[in-house]
């Protein structure tokens, strides 16, 4: 959600971060391209058009969980839309005197993982489990390196005294740091967020910061997560969703993400309750 201001009677957005992205409500379907791949493209059903929305903060999350299948994706992207707005266009397709494209299914497969991979050493920070973070660091006499795909990546050279050598957690924030600015910097997939200026309500001007596709919007959440700038909480009504708590959010005690999950929650606990009661007797 957006934090906001006030200037006299008028509110005013302060949060940088605007995102809203599309779904195709006609649903989306598997294709094989040019190169024999399957791609997801949005299926076309006259009269049936398209709706805009705002990705909740912990969408990421649910992404990085996402079961790789096409059954899968394909649920996913009808809930919330296509990785990008663009397409390789050399395995772009005629079909029914139109044109379709999609993201592969490789290319979802590999961003899934991605995010899989990266939210794990981020969890595994916040756990404190330095036996797990201990196997991607490695330490030589004048390079730091963390293990990537069974290769190395330097995080720092040769002067080494802002880690301590028994120290594993910052080493592992650098390595995530390192990964997420790739994401939020890339052209070529692409992924990338930039500045622009925007008009708040009362025509004043801001700096902005816009994602380029739905998975850029992802990345860039989870970066904010792994700042502090945004709480996430995992929904206890039994969703699976997380929401945002704190300033501009629901208050860090809300234990739910919506009235429906609410009252899910309290019919749980009341179940409960009654079992315990009918045990004790």
């Amino acid at each position: 959600m957006n934090d906001t201001s006030y200037r006299g009677a008028v509110e005013v957005l302060t949060d940088p971060f605007i995102f809203r992205w599309t779904v195709n409500e006609a649903g989306y379907e598997w294709l094989e391209g040019k190169d024999g791949k399957p791609r997801l493209f949005p299926r076309h059903t006259p009269g049936v058009g398209i709706r805009q929305y705002t990705p909740d903060p912990g969408l990421f999350r649910e992404f990085a969980v996402l079961n790789p299948t096409r059954d899968a994706i394909q649920n996913f992207a009808g809930a919330y839309g296509d990785l990008f707005d663009r397409w390789d266009i050399t395995h772009t397709l005629v079909r029914r005197g139109r044109f379709v494209g999609g993201t592969s299914l490789d290319r979802w497969k590999v961003k899934i993982g991605d995010m899989r991979d990266l939210v794990a050493i981020w969890d595994q920070i916040q756990g404190l489990h330095l036996a797990e973070l201990s196997k991607i660091i490695v330490r030589m006499e004048k390079e730091i390196c963390y293990v990537r795909d069974g290769t190395n990546v330097t995080l720092a050279r040769g002067e080494l005294s802002r880690f301590d050598p028994r120290d594993v957690l910052l080493p592992a924030r650098c390595a995530l740091q390192w990964e997420i600015n790739r994401r939020l910097a890339d052209t070529d997939t692409p992924t990338l967020t930039v500045p622009r200026l925007s008009l708040t309500p009362d025509n004043h001007q801001r700096i902005v910061f816009q994602p380029c596709n739905l998975l850029a919007a992802m990345w860039m959440e989870f970066a904010r997560v792994t700042t502090g700038e945004s709480r996430l909480q995992l929904c206890a009504g039994g969703c699976g969703k997380y929401f945002q708590v704190g300033r501009g959010a629901q208050r860090a005690h809300t234990k739910t993400c919506s009235p429906r999950c609410r009252q899910a929650l309290s019919r749980r606990l009341q179940k409960g309750a009654k079992e315990e009661a009918k045990s004790l007797r």
